[in-house]
């Protein structure tokens, strides 16, 4: 009983500092994410290993950020299912990597295949639901975002003054309330502004939908032509890419109507479309020789960039095995 009292107060203790130290803490999760970086090639079984620290960094980093959004009174929706479900494809988003090393290292090629499959159909599945039930559009990547924690607090402490104002029924103008203007030298007599919560139209949401469906089957689809064609064949290559394509020209349609925080997340997509340059066939027949050279002529021109640049060069086609069929989820 003692232990379990002892324990008990570990994590109060814990949770006390991780509220009272955000910055510290997040320090710490920044030097745990890179030292991965660091391990790899230095002791055995420098993969696996590597993916396990950044796997628990990024965990970690998780676990945190609940504690930092309970702090502030801002759990109450973390128990609803779209949250569960978006907390286990966030905790999948992190680990599959090291899954798939680790069942590698046990059972071959063949059982890392078969993992990813799993994953796979697993991250599918569960976005549908998102998609279909909550109609979350696009999805994020990962669904739980890192917290941007001072701009949390800050937020959180001006929301404290939300009932600043009130909303005449008939006319709906937004008055500001007596009590809640604030100081004469700080005012600039402008009117409250209100956000546009304005609905899309059917057939926007239509298409957005479909956009959404052809990005969340594209791991699906892209394991398929691997299945069928090869890992080092241009057709599953461009399938996977004429796959993003569509689903970006449908979303820009739209782009004009849709919120801030979607269009944020189309243009993160949009930048992973330089990771098929290290993607097999394009990787091995044309951007690993320039990545190459661009690397070793940095290296010979700038000082101390060697100690980047050849660890680099060194890993780069290892990295490429591990990481060129992941699809920048």
């Amino acid at each position: 009983m003692d232990k379990k009292l002892s324990l008990k107060e570990l994590m109060t203790a814990y949770q006390r500092w991780v509220i009272n130290n955000p910055s510290l803490v997040t320090d710490v999760e920044t030097v745990a994410t890179w030292s991965s970086y660091f391990i790899a090639g230095k002791i055995n079984k420098s993969p696996i290993v590597s993916e396990l620290v950044y796997a628990l960094s990024k965990l970690l980093s998780l676990f945190n950020d609940k504690i930092i959004n309970a702090a502030y009174g801002n759990n109450a929706s973390q128990f609803s299912l779209q949250e569960q479900i978006k907390l286990w494809l966030t905790i999948v988003h992190y680990c599959e990597v090291f899954v798939e090393l680790a069942v590698k290292y046990k059972c071959g090629t063949r059982g890392k295949w078969t993992a990813a499959i799993i994953i796979q159909m697993f991250k599918c599945s569960s976005a549908l639901v998102l998609l279909y039930r909550f109609k979350d559009i696009p999805i994020q990547h990962p669904p739980i975002p890192a917290l941007q924690r001072k701009k949390f607090t800050e937020t959180v402490e001006s929301e404290e003054n939300r009932d600043a104002s009130f909303t005449l029924k008939r006319s709906g103008r937004v008055i500001r309330r007596v009590e809640g203007a604030p100081p004469i030298s700080l005012r600039d007599w402008q009117p409250i502004k209100v956000e546009d919560n304005s609905i899309p139209s059917a057939i926007e949401i239509r298409d957005l939908k479909h956009a959404e469906l052809i990005h969340i089957f594209k791991p699906i689809v892209h394991l398929g032509a691997m299945k069928l064609f090869g890992t080092k064949s241009w057709k599953q290559w461009l399938i996977a890419l004429g796959l993003d394509v569509t689903s970006f020209q449908l979303y820009n349609k739209h782009m004009n109507e849709i919120s801030y925080e979607q269009r944020l997340e189309i243009s993160r997509r949009k930048l992973s479309l330089v990771l098929y340059l290290l993607r097999s066939p394009m990787y091995n027949s044309y951007s690993k020789r320039v990545i190459e050279n661009f690397l070793e002529s940095t290296s010979n021109k700038i000082p101390a960039m060697s100690f980047i640049c050849q660890p680099i060069i060194q890993y780069l086609n290892h990295w490429q095995d591990i990481y060129f069929y992941m699809w920048a989820m």
